[in-house]
């Protein structure tokens, strides 16, 4: 098993189920002990993070109530959340929505892997950043199974 740095609990909004029972299946076998909840929408999310702590968000773009960049927005403003490690888990590949995410202050996007080998890569790797001191991926977005550089661009 893979170390876990600081992640004793992550929050996982996205109102797609397939992806949740993905995502939980691939954490629960990789990281057993880490807690894992989930919200649907944004209004639950910014509900959700103001009565439990956590460590770690993946966080969808395409949510009802508040999407993923309101709800991005709002979490950076809040003094109690703002350096909460957020990770955009979105099913878009398109480099406005990722460059969007950047620029409101996510720490990572990942597109969305449809199988368990590309997700479990994923999961290793972003579990075992320190994201609390160093978060050397950030410079780095996650799609089809590898890790590319993110340049800013405009």
């Amino acid at each position: 098993m893979g170390q876990v740095n600081f992640i004793e609990h992550i929050l996982m909004a996205d109102d797609d189920r397939d992806h949740a029972v993905l995502f939980e299946r691939v954490l629960r076998k990789e990281f057993p002990d880490v807690k894992l909840s989930f919200v649907d929408n944004g209004e639950q999310l910014i509900k959700f993070l103001h009565l439990y702590p956590i460590d770690l968000l993946f966080l969808d773009i395409n949510m009802p109530c508040k999407n993923g960049f309101e709800c991005l927005a709002e979490i950076r403003k809040d003094p109690a959340l703002r350096d909460l490690p957020i990770i955009v888990y979105s099913s878009s590949a398109h480099m406005t929505d990722i460059q969007k995410s950047f620029i409101h202050k996510a720490d990572f996007y990942m597109v969305k892997p449809f199988n368990t080998e590309h997700l479990n890569t994923a999961l290793k790797s972003i579990l075992s950043v320190n994201w609390k001191e160093d978060a050397p991926l950030r410079q780095y977005y996650f799609i089809n199974n590898r890790f590319v550089p993110y340049t800013a661009t405009g």
